[in-house]
């Protein structure tokens, strides 16, 4: 039975075009978000707010840089995550990987990873506009529905991996 990603059959499948399409939105989504958040930096205090409380409250100030290094880190967990999509032999799975189920799997990681795409950008937008308008409702609405695709991609994959442990797939091309 291979359990290291090198003794795993090779990724066979084709990429279904939903996956395809919902791979960019969240590449579109953060171009964006970097695009508004740099037009305003110019207008931003030295100091701007940088963490709140789980309830929302505003508990931590920085300098106004710290909103670059945020666009930055966020454009490397996203181009992370597309990278790891693309490859999803390289997962850790739950289950064991055989030659039966390794393209199940590993639509359902691929799957799993572009939704994951999706809800940090969703996520990011959300504390950008918490930073760049501290008293909108809008932030944490956005965190909200990032944090519940988060918990879905990741729930909904683990189920369905665990579902399919004893399926054998047909190979599909």
């Amino acid at each position: 039975m291979p359990t290291s990603a090198a003794a795993r059959p090779r990724r066979t499948y084709r990429t279904r075009w939903p996956i395809h399409v919902l791979r960019g939105v969240p590449f579109a989504l953060w171009l964006v978000v970097t695009i508004v958040t740099l037009r305003r930096y110019p207008e931003l205090p030295d100091t701007i707010a940088i963490h709140f409380s789980a309830s929302g409250e505003l508990d931590g100030f920085g300098p106004r840089a710290s909103v670059l290094a945020l666009l930055a880190i966020w454009w490397l967990l996203l181009g992370s995550l597309f990278w790891l999509s693309r490859r999803p032999r390289l997962l850790n799975y739950p289950v064991a990987v055989t030659p039966g189920n390794a393209q199940r799997l590993y639509r359902q990681a691929e799957t799993m990873l572009v939704v994951l795409m999706l809800a940090l950008a969703v996520i990011g937008t959300g504390v950008v506009t918490l930073l760049l308008s501290a008293g909108s409702s809008v932030g944490p609405i956005l965190l909200a529905v990032g944090l519940g695709l988060t918990l879905l991609a990741v729930v909904g994959s683990l189920v369905s991996m665990f579902r399919s442990e004893g399926r054998v797939e047909v190979d599909e091309h």
